[in-house]
């Protein structure tokens, strides 16, 4: 009878603990989502008084890391297109690759992102390597795995003017639409920031 007490007690204190683990990793997550959100906020208050472009840079950095801590990702990039050259430069990344992807070039219509720029659509793919649209060239340029991709598109005046990037959940769960749709209000912020601040250098070098 003891025993059986025992270990009913046991059982109980094990759940408690996997309540308590739960319960402190929502804390973090919904921490993580007011600051992303607060970004967000940040941005938009911010885009008609923005003065400097690391100014801008820096903010999105900021609130893109927010956003990988919401979805738990290993990997984030912010990814802008170069018309002249027709490619995808990766402007902001987060993660391991953060110093040796920044900077890096593809073509403008390679992979998901390509895919992205072209359609002009979010695109969840959670299993990359049976979908025809994803391009393995930085899988292999930089010795990663990319199982798990989500992307959505950064656009202005019904222009693409770039893509923001999520690779794999550290948990290995897939990407869902909320998620697609939490990006999206990065990138809608991002895109429309971007086009101001364009919009804003344009005139003082014509002035």
């Amino acid at each position: 009878m003891e025993s059986g007490i025992a270990q009913a007690v046991h059982l109980l204190k094990q759940e408690n603990n996997r309540l308590q683990e739960r319960i402190e990793a929502l804390e973090e997550e919904n921490k993580a989502l007011q600051s992303y959100l607060q970004g967000i906020t940040k941005l938009y208050d911010g885009t008609i008084h923005l003065a400097e472009h690391k100014n801008l840079l820096t903010l999105l950095d900021e609130i893109l890391y927010q956003a990988i801590v919401i979805m738990n990702t290993d990997h984030g990039s912010l990814l802008l297109v170069e018309e002249e050259t027709e490619e995808l430069v990766f402007v902001l990344v987060h993660g391991e690759l953060r110093e040796s992807l920044e900077g890096y070039r593809m073509p403008w219509q390679q992979g998901i992102a390509g895919w992205t720029v072209e359609h002009k659509e979010p695109l969840i793919v959670n299993q990359t390597q049976f979908d025809p649209r994803f391009s393995a060239e930085v899988d292999i340029a930089f010795g990663i795995t990319s199982n798990k991709i989500l992307a959505v598109p950064m656009i202005a005046d019904n222009q693409v003017i770039g893509v923001i990037e999520l690779v794999n959940k550290r948990d290995g769960s897939d990407f869902i639409t909320s998620d697609a749709t939490i990006l999206s209000l990065l990138a809608l912020f991002a895109a429309n920031s971007l086009d101001r601040l364009n919009r804003q250098l344009d005139l003082e070098e014509s002035d």
